[in-house]
């Protein structure tokens, strides 16, 4: 158990020393740590606390070796145009200006080190092993949406590079042999393609080999949102999967099927990107695997901490890899609860039975264990967690299972006689296609994953960790499950009631949603719903329908487009994927536009009737009242034929314009009677050339909104930002301040 300790001692030490950098402190630290564990060593006491000293001082001074070894180098390059030399690690991905490649870069004299490099279109064909030079501006890698971040750096990618002129390729000569099992990788995608349709293949792709980019975008919501994104994240999962088909023809027990073995088990691994959930499953696998060889069985923690060390020896700053938490956290959820629960609760069932519900109860019993980690983490980086997963893991195991063994015969087949592997693929296309069919449809479920933005959830789960701790821990005899589970469920029903409560008591709530650069507005009046515009670069959908399915919905009432632009009615197909909009309202131009037809076909397969708004308009909405004021371009673009609204309770009034510039404002104002209002959404996010001096004096709003993620065009701009101040307007802004949601009781 002392390679538990230490492992203990090493993430308590690597966690704020990966998250806390630059300061200096690790090395001095560390040495303390080091001194206190050779006092500790001197004593005659066997202190428990020594083994995680000791792995405190060695993960700190590792920190600053590895710093020092790989960031130095790196940080001497960083905000410099130089003559690049790079070699290429992984198959180049295409993106929306050219493409990206994972390289070992860095001056001819330097030392190299792995970077992303941004390239043009050309340079797709790019193999592993081939080499690249040219001129390479180079910027930190720790950063991403102007923020300070650690993905790449967890990954060991420094620096981001960015090609300028001419590229000079020197292509590998044969299969070089460091990059073979990658290249390897790029083939049996290659197969893939060839032997299924394009999401199916999207799908064994990301099953197979971990490449996630023939998913969509939709489909991957809806991953997360039903619990089954790790299904897609190659990980111990998989790794069970392939051990689980060649133990059929190996057994572990004789030395040349071992080391079979694990050699297959390596390749997977290096094969699908070394990923640390797969690296972590390995270490497991054969260490189990050697320990049933010489009869001598591995603790399960014990062998989890090995992994552990492993990577954090290859890269500490992996500490802080969203990949590797969820991986680990899952997995002590399923050593220390998952596995007992699911023994013990088998023990209740009559011996004859045990045999056929045994999978169903480990795999909810194993689901649960999962979630008493990772809850916490799924809140942190995607401010939600699915309720559903245990149900979905039990509903969706079999066919994971049967794509991935049936996906790896199709390849193997195809390889060997294409028409046979295309046979083999049209069987498992089946439960590929069922997959897919289960995570939309329960995605569907209002509550199916619950989301962090009411307080009334964060107090629920609060709730259940502390029920879960008292039953686990309380010294009570009998202790009986249901009880704690009913109060749970209960719990959660009237979380329910006080968070949809909290939005039918008042007037009306508006709330601007965080969807990046765009815009996605939802106003709810008593039992009354409308959605203004759905398009940004944040999953606007998946948001505005995770929102809406929080407060226990399923339907819109109104689903309001300003105009045609992606950043406003980008979201549109996967919100009405996920939600039934009973009524469609939108301006009537551009009747060529590839979104606007595509809206409208979804909307006349779904029986949901649009109205173009051609006139100044209104509709009676719960409490108050939405006005619709038609465009006033006169053959424009986009922009000068938006469709403005207008939403009243009272004498409490808000005003969307879209992306209106300054000169379609002022035709608007020349037509219509515009009042005074409390909220005004700033027009274009912030452009200068919108949200203009006239429209601020003839509505003078007290509360301006601006909805804007990271963008290159400078919004919002400080022209915007001063008009808006000078007319005393209070601004908030969904970059800074997030989701943002405003009240209104009246003219209050």
């Amino acid at each position: 158990m002392t390679l538990l300790y230490v492992a203990a001692g090493c993430v308590l030490a690597a966690l704020p020393g990966a998250y806390l950098p630059g300061t200096g402190w690790p090395l001095p630290v560390g040495v303390l740590c080091l001194a206190l564990w050779l006092g500790l060593l001197l004593t005659k006491r066997q202190w428990r606390v020594r083994p995680a000293v000791l792995g405190a001082a060695l993960a700190l001074l590792w920190l600053t070796a590895y710093g020092a070894i790989f960031h130095a180098p790196a940080q001497a390059m960083e905000n410099r145009t130089v003559r690049l030399e790079a070699v290429v690690v992984e198959w180049p991905e295409e993106t929306d200006y050219g493409c990206r490649i994972t390289v070992r870069a860095g001056e001819a004299d330097g030392r190299k080190g792995k970077a992303i490099f941004y390239g043009e279109s050309t340079l797709l064909d790019l193999r592993p092993g081939d080499r690249l030079s040219c001129v390479a501006r180079c910027t930190p890698a720790d950063r991403m949406a102007g923020e300070e971040s650690l993905y790449y750096p967890s990954k060991g990618v420094l620096l981001k590079l960015k090609g300028y002129g001419p590229v000079e390729v020197d292509r590998a000569q044969g299969v070089p042999a460091r990059y073979a099992l990658t290249i390897l990788a790029g083939t049996v995608r290659e197969r893939i393609d060839q032997l299924y349709p394009e999401k199916q293949a999207g799908f064994l792709r990301a099953l197979l080999t971990g490449d996630k980019s023939g998913l969509d975008q939709v489909d991957q919501n809806n991953f997360k949102r039903v619990g089954l994104s790790h299904v897609v994240v190659i990980s111990g999962l998989h790794v069970s999967f392939l051990l689980g088909f060649l133990t059929l023809f190996l057994k572990p027990e004789r030395r040349g099927s071992l080391v079979l073995l694990l050699v297959g088990v390596l390749c997977f691994t290096l094969m699908t990107g070394s990923a640390p959930g797969t690296v972590r499953a390995a270490i497991l696998a054969t260490l189990s695997l050697i320990g049933t060889h010489i009869r001598r069985e591995t603790h399960p923690m014990v062998s989890l901490s090995a992994g552990l060390l492993v990577l954090l020896a290859l890269n500490p700053y992996a500490i802080a890899n969203p990949g590797l938490q969820f991986s680990f956290l899952s997995t002590v959820g399923i050593f220390v609860f998952g596995q007992p629960w699911s023994r013990a609760w088998l023990q209740k069932f009559p011996r004859p039975w045990r045999r056929w519900v045994g999978p169903l109860v480990g795999t909810v019993a194993v689901s649960l264990g999962t979630m008493l980690f990772t809850v916490p983490l799924s809140a942190l980086y995607f401010g939600q967690f699915s309720l559903i997963a245990p149900l979905s893991n039990l509903l969706t195991t079999w066919a994971v299972s049967v794509a991935f063994l049936g996906g790896l015969l199709s390849v193997v087949l195809g390889f060997v006689y294409l028409p046979l592997g295309q046979l083999v693929a049209v069987v498992v296309g089946w439960p590929v296609d069922g997959f897919f069919w289960y995570s939309a449809a329960a995605s569907r479920f209002p509550l199916a994953a619950v989301g962090m933005h009411s307080i009334y959830y964060t107090l629920w789960i609060l709730l259940v960790y502390g029920l879960v701790l008292l039953y686990l821990f309380a010294p009570l005899q009998g202790k009986r499950p249901m009880l704690p589970l009913c109060v749970c469920v209960a719990a959660l029903c009237f979380s329910t009631l006080l968070t949809v409560e909290s939005v039918r008591r008042w007037d009306m709530v508006m709330t601007v949603l965080d969807v990046g650069q765009g815009q996605s507005i939802v106003f709810t009046s008593g039992s009354a719903c409308a959605l203004v515009d759905c398009g940004g670069s944040y999953s606007p959908g998946d948001t505005a329908a995770g929102y809406l399915q929080s407060l226990g919905r399923s339907s819109i009432d109104l689903l309001v487009l300003t105009h045609y632009d992606s950043d406003h009615a980008g979201g549109v197909p996967e919100l009405m994927g996920r939600m039934q909009v009973n009524a469609i309202a939108m301006p009537d131009f551009q009747a060529e536009n590839d979104l606007r037809q595509e809206i409208e076909a979804l909307a006349a397969e779904a029986g949901t009737p649009i109205h173009y708004i051609t006139t100044t308009s209104r509709a009676d909405f719960g409490k108050g009242e939405l006005r619709f004021y038609a465009p006033v371009g006169d053959g424009g673009g986009s922009n000068e034929n938006c469709l403005a609204v207008l939403a009243r309770s009272g004498e409490w009034e808000a005003l969307v314009t879209g992306d209106m510039p300054i000169e379609a404002e002022e035709r608007l104002l020349a037509r219509e009677d515009l009042p005074d209002v409390e909220v005004l959404v700033a027009g274009h996010h912030g452009s200068k050339y919108s949200t203009g001096k006239a429209l601020l004096e003839q509505t003078r709003p007290e509360t301006a909104v601006i909805s804007v993620g990271r963008n290159t065009f400078g919004h919002p701009t400080q022209d915007v930002l001063d008009r808006l101040s000078a007319i005393g307007a209070e601004i908030y802004r969904t970059d800074g301040n997030g989701t943002i949601t405003l009240y209104a009781n009246g003219n209050h």
